[in-house]
């Protein structure tokens, strides 16, 4: 048969796929961008932070997923986002946030200005979503509910959050647990904001 000089510069496709278990992981920001709400939003602005995996055996996770997704894709986009709503007032999310993050990074303290962002580590609490694939089946995928601190991954002390349901709403399903964000409010009352955050979508160029 023909060679084909492309065999020994491609690698194989062997039909297996990394999978990130529902957990803790250590995180490093590799991009922010904020944007002010579209008419109709119910938030004032919208943090966009481009992550990926830092330590472990999954370190460089969503950049191995943007390599893969580029081969059928050029355009692909980073596929490790968390998406942080920022209202006047609902700000006990974002400064759990911010907090989250100073406490992870000896020395750092945020002076709203979210370049500074760049290169920070915090720990990342993931869940399991349901979500409806091109087939139109049922699929579950891995994302980033919650930004903690490095010491509370490293020490255990988080609790996994349910799964999200697609028929749920996103708040009472992957933010239902008290225990995931110990001192912050009931989170029911907030999840209208989270539908509306959803709706902006959730990547961005990388």
């Amino acid at each position: 048969m023909k060679h084909y000089d492309e065999f020994d510069k491609v690698q194989a496709a062997t039909g297996e796929r990394e999978t990130l278990e529902p957990g803790g992981y250590i995180c490093k920001i590799i991009g922010v961008t904020v944007e002010d709400a579209k008419p109709g939003k119910q938030y004032d602005q919208l943090m966009k932070i481009l992550f990926d995996i830092a330590e472990g055996e999954h370190a460089g996770y969503y950049k191995r997923q943007l390599e893969r997704k580029k081969r059928f894709d050029a355009n692909a986009k980073w596929p490790g986002v968390y998406n942080q709503t920022i209202r006047k007032d609902k700000m006990q999310y974002f400064k759990g946030m911010i907090t989250a993050i100073e406490e992870s990074n000896p020395g750092y303290k945020w002076a709203w200005d979210e370049y500074s962002l760049q290169a920070k580590r915090f720990g990342g609490l993931f869940g399991e979503e349901e979500y409806k694939g091109t087939d139109g089946t049922l699929r579950v995928n891995t994302k980033l509910a919650w930004i903690r601190s490095v010491a509370s991954i490293n020490d255990g002390n988080y609790k996994i959050p349910p799964i999200k349901r697609l028929q749920q709403s996103p708040l009472q399903s992957v933010y239902g647990s008290s225990s995931a964000t110990p001192g912050l409010p009931p989170v029911d009352a907030y999840a209208a904001d989270m539908k509306a955050m959803e709706q902006q979508g959730d990547t961005v160029p990388f």
